[in-house]
């Protein structure tokens, strides 16, 4: 079901308490959960990558959650269940994009499991690793009202470090929008 009010205040609070990146978008966004994971869809931060994709109108993935220990394929029924939802409540989106960060160990196996389509990498992206070990993305300086500069996150006591880039799926809407990116993916393939 989609969150509204209380019950999306309380998915943002779990979410930056237990999602590796600690953090929720800061645009507009869908809050869906389903059992016991939330999967949230927002206005992508990246405003070319419609363009790129081949679409005018995208919306990405931006963090998807369950906890630990959770029943087996959790993760993709919710994807799946949220995708239908999303639909239902934003009819003219034509895609959805998402990323695996394969700095953290994620592949994208509940992307494909899902029946998303692998779409490149995105470029090399950047990481900080503080006193203790911990790495962290920079978007967890750069979230909500969050918004540090490097300077200011060196001054911090992090380190920069260069990561690989992120793994891209895509998940076409309509059949129009299927048909249309079949052919962009065969040329993005070729590109990557």
């Amino acid at each position: 079901m989609i969150l509204l009010e209380a019950a999306r205040r309380e998915a943002q609070a779990t979410l930056i308490a237990r999602h590796y990146t600690g953090s929720v978008p800061s645009g507009k966004s869908v809050y869906i959960q389903f059992g016991a994971a939330i999967v949230v869809f927002s206005i992508p931060a990246n405003k070319n990558i419609a363009r790129y994709l081949g679409f005018e109108r995208v919306w990405e993935l931006s963090r998807l959650w369950a906890p630990d220990g959770h029943e087996p394929n959790l993760l993709t029924k919710a994807l799946s269940h949220a995708v239908a939802e999303f639909r239902a409540a934003e009819p003219a989106v034509e895609a959805l994009v998402s990323y695996a960060d394969p700095n953290v160990g994620h592949h994208g196996g509940i992307y494909k499991a899902a029946s998303w389509i692998a779409c490149g990498q995105s470029e090399e992206s950047r990481l900080y690793k503080n006193a203790e070990g911990a790495v962290v993305s920079r978007r967890a300086f750069h979230s909500g009202k969050k918004s540090l500069r490097k300077a200011e996150i060196l001054a911090l006591g992090y380190v920069q470090l260069k990561g690989q880039g992120k793994l891209r799926y895509v998940k076409p809407l309509t059949g129009k929008a299927r048909r249309a990116f079949a052919k962009r993916a065969a040329a993005l393939s070729k590109a990557a």
